[in-house]
């Protein structure tokens, strides 16, 4: 059975997630990450953008409202951790053309944001998962055949006008 582009496009958001928590912690551990690809804005991310878009026709599922409040959680706490490391002199220091230093404090304040970064990566995760799950229960249930609609829609579309026939005579009498 083929898989639908829905999943294939929720799978590739899962992986864009992951490569982007991967890149918030090596920038945490001082590796070389262009600050640009860890986007702080929840919308501005591979998985934001899907979730937003392609994604949104998820929205009737019960776990999505759940995951746009831990995605936009997780963003949160990554702009503390991006403020620590990245927050601009201020006053003087900016005037002087100073650069912005790590203090270690902050690189610690930093590293102890990690764990909650973490967890609301996990939390996505299982979400996501579950969001799967739901989607393919729905696509493998069976649907009423066309005919069956088309008879009964008929009969409906009869017993409204026998109906409106009814009305229209007790109108005139």
């Amino acid at each position: 059975m083929p898989i639908p582009d829905t999943i294939k496009q929720l799978r590739a958001a899962r992986a864009s997630h992951k490569a982007w928590l991967v890149r918030a912690e090596a920038l945490v551990n001082g590796l070389p990450v262009n600050k640009e690809q860890v986007p702080v804005v929840a919308t501005e991310c591979a998985f934001g953008k899907w979730l937003y878009g392609a994604g949104s026709r998820l929205q009737e599922f019960s776990v999505f409202a759940q995951m746009e409040a831990s995605h936009s959680a997780l963003h949160r706490v990554y702009g503390e951790i991006f403020e620590l490391l990245f927050e601009e002199p201020k006053g003087m220091g900016k005037l002087f053309g100073q650069s912005k230093k790590v203090t270690k404090k902050k690189h610690l304040e930093a590293e102890m944001l990690l764990p909650r970064l973490q967890s609301y990566y996990d939390e996505i995760i299982e979400l996501l998962n579950t969001l799967e799950k739901d989607y393919l229960a729905l696509k493998a249930q069976p649907k009423p055949p066309m005919e069956d609609l088309q008879t009964k829609s008929f009969r409906d579309v009869s017993k409204m006008m026998d109906d409106l026939e009814k009305d229209v005579d007790s109108w005139l009498k």
